[in-house]
């Protein structure tokens, strides 16, 4: 007897009907064995994902890079004159503090007409003279009741501090006084790029007759990224640690102009 085989679309005896099911039953064998093979394949691919991802998640987070390069210091290089002085930088000489957290005793906090803040000693005068080919703020002088100290600040052209006074000791540039010595040219370990120059003279140009000279010229790059000068001037017969008292306040009291400064914490 012969059937009709709707797979193969066709007429077929028992035999023929037998080795049709025995093939049936192979392919469906076989077809359960993938099956089986890939339940476990995707079983092994989602505990992989799963001890990855929860290992991702104990990952620590990325470093936060700063996105402004912070500033070095200018590595600390003496160019000694003939007097050898010994002169500290810094703040390290500035006069400590009151207890209140304001300018040291004996000294006050100035807001200048040209926009800067400095402390200078109580009492003293201010005067005012033209600003320097290139720059916008005028030369201001601090000076004491005798004239026999003075503070000077004001802002420089030239690209870096050391640069400014490699210009100042040009004497085709900036003529001096028989009388005029350096001492010593530093650059000092800071924040910002420094540089110190101190140096004794005879006199100076409208300034009293009081001996020699004892000067620290003190040139720095502020917060606002300009180079200014802070310039001590006083007799050296009295030593030299009050011009150094003088410059070191003022420094750490600066704050150049439309720039928000914290206040000196003192330490």
């Amino acid at each position: 007897m012969r059937i009709y085989d709707r797979d193969r679309q066709e007429w077929v005896g028992p035999e023929q009907e037998r080795a049709i099911a025995a093939l049936h039953d192979r392919d469906a064998g076989r077809q359960r064995t993938a099956l089986r093979g890939a339940v476990a394949v995707l079983a092994v691919c989602g505990l992989a994902f799963g001890t990855w991802a929860l290992g991702w998640k104990d990952e620590p987070k990325p470093t936060a890079y700063l996105t402004q390069p912070q500033p070095r210091p200018e590595p600390g290089t003496g160019t000694d004159g003939s007097g050898g002085d010994s002169d500290t930088t810094g703040t390290e000489d500035a006069a400590q503090p009151s207890p209140d957290g304001g300018p040291p005793s004996g000294y006050e906090s100035v807001d200048d007409d040209e926009g800067f803040r400095t402390a200078v000693p109580e009492g003293w005068s201010r005067s005012g003279q033209q600003a320097q080919s290139g720059t916008s703020m005028d030369i201001v002088n601090y000076r004491s009741d005798d004239g026999s100290r003075r503070l000077q600040v004001y802002e420089v052209s030239e690209p870096s501090p050391m640069a400014s006074l490699q210009v100042y000791l040009d004497d085709t540039q900036v003529p001096k006084s028989s009388g005029f010595e350096q001492l010593s040219l530093t650059s000092p370990d800071a924040p910002r790029p420094a540089a110190r120059l101190t140096y004794r003279t005879d006199k100076i140009t409208d300034e009293p007759d009081i001996g020699t000279w004892y000067v620290i010229d003190h040139r720095f790059e502020a917060e606002d990224g300009k180079i200014y000068a802070l310039a001590a001037y006083g007799a050296e017969a009295d030593g030299t640690q009050d011009e150094k008292e003088l410059v070191a306040t003022a420094l750490k009291w600066f704050c150049p102009p439309l720039t928000y400064c914290p206040q000196p914490d003192g330490s």
